[in-house]
């Protein structure tokens, strides 16, 4: 039995420490992989698709739990930070969230080319497909949304990634609650998140008023790395509809 189940059935235990149960979910993600790498050679091409975007982000949450087994060993690595493609994570979240997008959505990358910043990757990765993956859940909930757009730009003091989608934008009372941190409420937890995580990566997040909701997230820029690490090709207005 493990411990979450344990601590579910026997109210005088105590809170399951967050390394156990983060090593419970790794063994749930992986069994479910499994599953789906069956499902995959089984579905035809859109449900193959599908089952590989799932993969992706089941590998995703093993490295987090993964992760967070190691922290509750000892105190956080140092040095996390290094450069990468933020092009090509932006392109690997929409990857993944593509086939999850009601038909008629569309979401754009817009981009001059491979963009170098410095940050840990996992990090930024989280921060993006939270803002992201916000739009699609609206749009499959029936919002008004046809189009997500995520533009990255350079600037002198470091690139900004701009997500905007097309929809009515944030309705007054959650606009009231964006980025509170947990202890103020449910309301925002994800996007409270994201701020911290983008504040631990020397950047900052932020939210634009204006036709639809468009969120800011500025990054420090890795200067003289654009051509390392086989940075991925250009991908100007690239499209991947839903």
């Amino acid at each position: 039995m493990t411990q979450l189940t344990l601590a579910a059935s026997n109210p005088t235990l105590g809170p399951v420490p967050s390394h156990q149960w983060a090593h419970d979910v790794r063994n749930l993600l992986a069994t479910i992989g499994l599953h789906l790498e069956r499902l995959e050679k089984l579905s035809g091409p859109a449900g193959s698709k599908a089952a590989s975007a799932a993969l992706a982000l089941i590998s995703r949450g093993g490295t987090l739990c993964t992760a967070a087994v190691a922290e509750a060993a000892g105190p956080r690595p140092i040095g996390r930070r290094r450069g990468f493609d933020l092009v090509r994570t932006i392109n690997d979240i929409v990857a993944v969230l593509a086939p999850a997008a009601p038909d008629g959505f569309d979401i754009v990358v817009a981009a001059d080319g491979p963009v170098i910043v410095l940050g840990d990757q996992t990090e930024v990765f989280r921060i993006l497909f939270n803002l992201a993956q916000n739009a699609v859940a609206a749009a499959r909930a029936g919002a008004a949304l046809t189009r997500l757009t995520v533009s990255v730009s350079r600037g002198a003091a470091g690139v900004t990634v701009r997500i905007a989608d097309d929809g009515p934008g944030l309705p007054a009372a959650v606009k009231s609650r964006l980025f509170r941190s947990p202890d103020q409420g449910a309301s925002g937890f994800g996007l409270a998140i994201a701020r911290e995580l983008a504040e631990r990566n020397g950047g900052r997040l932020s939210y634009v008023a204006g036709r639809g909701a468009t969120f800011v997230l500025e990054l420090p820029q890795a200067a003289g790395l654009e051509l390392a690490q086989g940075a991925a090709m250009p991908s100007l207005g690239r499209r991947h509809a839903g």
